[in-house]
Protein backbone atom coordinates (compact mmCIF):
# COMPACT_ATOMS: atom_id res chain seq x y z
CA UNK A 1 0.00 0.00 0.00
CA UNK A 2 1.37 3.40 -0.91
CA UNK A 3 2.29 5.87 1.82
CA UNK A 4 -0.19 8.43 0.48
CA UNK A 5 -3.03 5.91 0.80
CA UNK A 6 -1.93 5.05 4.33
CA UNK A 7 -1.99 8.72 5.35
CA UNK A 8 -5.33 9.28 3.61
CA UNK A 9 -6.87 6.23 5.31
CA UNK A 10 -5.48 7.30 8.70
CA UNK A 11 -7.09 10.74 8.74
CA UNK A 12 -9.98 9.36 10.80
CA UNK A 13 -7.66 9.59 13.83
CA UNK A 14 -8.19 13.37 13.87
CA UNK A 15 -11.70 12.80 15.25
CA UNK A 16 -10.20 11.33 18.44
CA UNK A 17 -8.58 14.66 19.27
CA UNK A 18 -11.82 16.67 18.99
CA UNK A 19 -14.04 16.77 22.07
CA UNK A 20 -17.68 15.72 21.60
CA UNK A 21 -16.96 13.80 18.37
CA UNK A 22 -14.07 11.58 19.44
CA UNK A 23 -16.07 8.40 18.83
CA UNK A 24 -17.06 9.16 15.25
CA UNK A 25 -13.69 8.00 13.94
CA UNK A 26 -14.29 4.54 15.35
CA UNK A 27 -17.83 4.51 13.98
CA UNK A 28 -16.48 5.45 10.54
CA UNK A 29 -13.74 2.83 10.79
CA UNK A 30 -16.26 0.16 11.81
CA UNK A 31 -18.64 1.01 8.98
CA UNK A 32 -15.93 0.94 6.31
CA UNK A 33 -14.63 -2.45 7.45
CA UNK A 34 -17.98 -3.89 8.57
CA UNK A 35 -16.66 -4.41 12.10
CA UNK A 36 -19.41 -4.13 14.71
CA UNK A 37 -16.93 -4.02 17.60
CA UNK A 38 -15.39 -0.77 16.37
CA UNK A 39 -18.86 0.73 15.84
CA UNK A 40 -19.81 -0.21 19.41
CA UNK A 41 -16.53 1.21 20.71
CA UNK A 42 -17.27 4.50 18.96
CA UNK A 43 -20.69 4.69 20.60
CA UNK A 44 -19.12 4.01 24.01
CA UNK A 45 -16.74 6.95 23.48
CA UNK A 46 -19.69 9.14 22.47
CA UNK A 47 -22.04 8.10 25.29
CA UNK A 48 -20.86 10.58 27.97
CA UNK A 49 -21.18 13.50 25.54
CA UNK A 50 -24.68 12.43 24.51
CA UNK A 51 -25.67 12.15 28.18
CA UNK A 52 -24.23 15.59 28.92
CA UNK A 53 -26.42 17.07 26.19
CA UNK A 54 -29.46 15.23 27.56
CA UNK A 55 -28.74 16.21 31.18
CA UNK A 56 -28.47 19.91 30.33
CA UNK A 57 -32.26 19.84 29.93
CA UNK A 58 -32.52 18.93 33.63
CA UNK A 59 -29.49 20.67 35.13
CA UNK A 60 -27.78 18.54 37.72
CA UNK A 61 -24.30 19.92 38.18
CA UNK A 62 -22.93 16.85 39.96
CA UNK A 63 -24.02 14.55 37.12
CA UNK A 64 -22.65 16.92 34.49
CA UNK A 65 -19.33 17.17 36.33
CA UNK A 66 -18.89 13.41 36.60
CA UNK A 67 -19.98 12.84 33.01
CA UNK A 68 -17.45 15.47 31.92
CA UNK A 69 -14.69 13.68 33.83
CA UNK A 70 -15.70 10.34 32.28
CA UNK A 71 -15.92 11.94 28.84
CA UNK A 72 -12.44 13.46 29.10
CA UNK A 73 -10.98 10.16 30.36
CA UNK A 74 -12.61 8.29 27.48
CA UNK A 75 -11.25 10.88 25.06
CA UNK A 76 -7.71 10.16 26.24
CA UNK A 77 -8.40 6.44 25.90
CA UNK A 78 -9.81 6.97 22.40
CA UNK A 79 -6.69 8.88 21.32
CA UNK A 80 -4.39 6.07 22.45
CA UNK A 81 -6.72 3.41 21.13
CA UNK A 82 -7.12 5.08 17.72
CA UNK A 83 -3.37 5.16 17.17
CA UNK A 84 -3.20 1.50 18.16
CA UNK A 85 -6.23 0.43 16.09
CA UNK A 86 -5.09 2.29 12.98
CA UNK A 87 -2.50 -0.40 12.26
CA UNK A 88 -5.20 -3.10 12.24
CA UNK A 89 -7.49 -0.86 10.18
CA UNK A 90 -4.83 -0.29 7.50
CA UNK A 91 -4.04 -4.02 7.42
CA UNK A 92 -7.73 -4.83 6.98
CA UNK A 93 -8.12 -2.27 4.19
CA UNK A 94 -5.00 -3.64 2.50
CA UNK A 95 -6.34 -7.19 2.72
CA UNK A 96 -9.69 -6.08 1.26
CA UNK A 97 -7.88 -4.25 -1.55
CA UNK A 98 -5.77 -7.31 -2.38
CA UNK A 99 -8.86 -9.52 -2.31
CA UNK A 100 -10.36 -7.41 -5.11
CA UNK A 101 -7.44 -8.19 -7.40
CA UNK A 102 -6.64 -11.75 -6.26
CA UNK A 103 -9.87 -13.60 -5.34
Amino acid sequence: MKIINIIKNSLWIIFSFITFINGFGFIYMGITTNNKNWILEGFVYELPWILIVLFTIIPNLASLFYLGIIGMALQIVSIVRSIWADYKYIKRLDANENRKYFP
